[in-house]
C-alpha cells in the first residue's frame, strides 16, 4: 500500500504567482467517532514528515494491524491529524486507523475519539498521494475558522489513480465565522435552502434562481473566497444587491463580509 500524505511545506507548494480558485467545500455536523490504529508526532516543516507518515501507512497494511483491529464500522481508513501544538505549523500527532464501533480491549494500539462538531467537508479525486497533499496546501490558504484540534481524511476506497477521498476540517461552532457565499449571505439561515435543495453558492456551479449571480461571477473570476476580500468592497454591483427592495437585505450581507474579512 502506497502511503498517502497530510502535506508538507517544502513540497508542491503553490508559488505567489500560482492563485488557485478556493475549493468547495460544505459545513457538516459530524457525530464523536472512535479511531482505532498507530500515531506519530511530526510537524509540516520537518524534512522527514513524509517518511514519518508514510511509515505509518506501510506499517498499518504491511504489518497487520488494520486486519487486526476487531469491531470495525466500515472499511474506510483514516489519516487523523490532532493535538496541534498551535496552527499548521506546529507539532501534531498523526494517526492512521480505521473507525471502529467501541474501544479496542487488546493493548498496543492508538486510541482517538474524533470530537463531535462542525467540520469543513472537502471532497477530493485523484491520484491518492498528489491530490490529497495539493488539497491541503489549498486548504491551509484558506481563511477558515480551524480549531486546531482534529482535523482527519477519509479514504473511500483503495483506488490509487482515481481515489475519492473525503477530507475533514474542524471548525469553531461560530457560524459567523464560517464563509457560507461570496456577497456575505448566511445560507443556513436561508429560507431557500431546503425547499430549493440549494448548497449555498460557494459549492455550486450556479444559484437556483438563474443562470448566473453577477456577485459570485466577479468574485470568483478574482479568486477571493468573498467579496469583503476585494480592494473595491463594498462595490455597486453589491450594494445594488444588498439594498434591492425585493430580494435585499439593508446591508447585512455587508456586514457579514467585514465580519469574514476580520477573520
Amino acid at each position: 500500500m502506497t502511503y498517502r500524505c497530510h502535506g508538507s511545506f517544502d513540497k508542491i507548494r503553490p508559488s505567489n504567482e500560482r492563485m488557485v480558485l478556493p475549493m468547495n467545500y460544505e459545513i457538516v455536523t459530524l457525530e464523536e467517532k472512535i479511531a482505532v490504529g498507530i500515531s506519530a508526532r511530526t510537524n509540516n516543516t520537518s524534512p522527514d514528515a513524509g517518511a514519518i507518515i508514510g511509515g505509518l501507512w506501510n506499517r498499518f497494511y504491511n504489518e497487520g494491524i488494520y486486519a487486526s483491529i476487531s469491531g470495525k464500522a466500515n472499511t474506510k481508513t483514516l489519516g487523523i491529524y490532532t493535538d496541534y501544538a498551535g496552527d499548521e505549523k506546529a507539532d501534531y500527532t498523526t494517526i492512521v486507523a480505521c473507525e471502529t464501533v467501541e474501544e479496542p480491549t487488546k493493548e498496543g494500539y492508538t486510541v482517538c475519539r474524533i470530537p463531535a462538531g462542525k467540520y469543513a467537508k472537502f471532497v477530493v479525486h485523484g491520484d491518492m498521494v498528489q491530490a490529497v497533499a495539493v488539497a491541503w496546501q489549498e486548504i491551509w490558504q484558506m481563511n477558515l475558522p480551524r480549531t486546531f484540534q482534529c482535523d482527519f481524511e477519509e479514504y473511500q476506497d483503495d483506488c490509487m489513480d482515481n481515489a475519492e477521498i473525503h477530507i475533514y476540517v474542524g471548525l469553531a461552532e461560530d457560524n459567523t465565522a464560517v464563509i457560507e457565499s461570496r456577497c456575505g449571505l448566511l445560507c443556513s439561515e436561508c429560507d431557500y435552502r431546503e425547499q430549493m435543495n440549494c448548497a449555498g453558492c460557494v459549492h455550486i456551479q450556479k444559484p437556483f434562481w438563474g443562470e448566473s449571480c453577477p456577485v459570485k461571477k466577479s468574485c470568483e473570476a478574482k479568486k477571493l473566497e468573498h467579496c469583503g476580500q476585494c480592494d473595491n468592497f463594498p462595490c455597486d454591483l453589491l450594494n445594488q444587491f444588498a439594498y434591492d427592495e425585493k430580494q435585499g437585505d439593508n446591508g447585512k450581507r455587508i456586514e457579514q463580509c467585514k465580519c469574514w474579512k476580520k477573520n
